[in-house]
């Protein structure tokens, strides 16, 4: 076998295209160390091997670990680090401004969570709302593995937003059935009228900062997937250091391999290489 790329695994780097591009791309924490990112949409239709070595690093401090705790962090990193918070992943429980809990890192704060934040709706497994930094679009999206999404909204903070997404979450789903999302190249649906019930919503709320018109444009994506499976298994590198196979395809931050599929976003700060089986 050839090997094609080592290093400490992280979420993949994407970019908007026909289809979207895919990188393999180094997390370890020296980034003077890291492998150079290998483009992936080249090897679809190649037997590969993912191998774990069985190292495992804190993206954030580098020490080595037994297993991580969120996005490829060690348990100390997890307790004390801002990006680490709960509020991270439940902007809506946002503890700045408790003088009693207050956010772990000021710096952190201004330059991620006061910013310009926007709401959206998106195709994934189905419609759902959801959030992001300005900056981060289109590639939250393509994370996720969308097929379509639509900008509605635009607010100054991460709390101010989460909190509207919050309340919709009420009556509109905000989570992506991944399974589901594998399974299909595009779900049903119209997401300009999706859109459109999410507006009067916000009109409801009376929320400010809905973006106009000419801003509420239709975003779409085609994922490089050959073929997407019937029933979806997952590879656990815990349990075995190996995934392999035909890669079929990729999508959202997953590799679709002919046996199974693997959430690489998942093992962050995973040590692995990437071998050619029969090269």
């Amino acid at each position: 076998m050839r090997t094609l790329w080592t290093g400490t695994l992280r979420k993949m780097r994407v970019a908007p295209g026909d289809p979207v591009a895919y990188r393999l791309a180094d997390g370890g924490h020296d980034p003077a160390a890291r492998a150079p990112d290998l483009p992936l949409n080249g090897l679809i239709g190649r037997r590969l091997v993912l191998r774990h070595t069985g190292d495992i690093n804190c993206t954030a401090c580098g020490r080595a670990i037994k297993k991580t705790f969120g996005q490829g962090y060690c348990y100390p990193c997890s307790q004390s680090l801002a990006e680490a918070d709960i509020c991270i992943v439940r902007p809506e429980l946002c503890h700045y401004f408790d003088a009693a809990n207050p956010c772990r890192d000021e710096d952190f704060a201004q330059a991620h969570c006061f910013r310009p934040h926007v709401l959206y709706v998106a195709l994934t497994s189905g419609f759902k709302v959801g959030i992001t930094r300005r900056e981060n679009i289109p590639t939250r999206w393509i994370d996720q593995g969308a097929v379509a999404a639509v900008p509605l909204a635009e607010l100054p903070s991460r709390r101010e937003v989460g909190l509207v997404e919050h309340e919709l979450s009420q009556s509109f789903n905000d989570k992506t059935h991944w399974m589901r999302m594998l399974k299909e190249s595009r779900p049903d649906g119209d997401v300009e009228e999706a859109a459109a019930r999410v507006l009067a919503a916000l009109a409801g709320m009376g929320v400010a900062g809905v973006l106009p018109a000419a801003e509420r444009i239709v975003h779409e994506f085609r994922y490089p997937v050959r073929t997407h499976p019937a029933k979806v298994r997952s590879f656990n590198l815990d349990k075995d250091p190996e995934a392999a196979g035909e890669l079929l395809g990729i999508k959202g931050q997953y590799l679709i391999f002919d046996a199974a599929v693997i959430n690489l976003r998942k093992y962050a700060g995973y040590r692995a290489e990437l071998l050619e089986a029969g090269a």
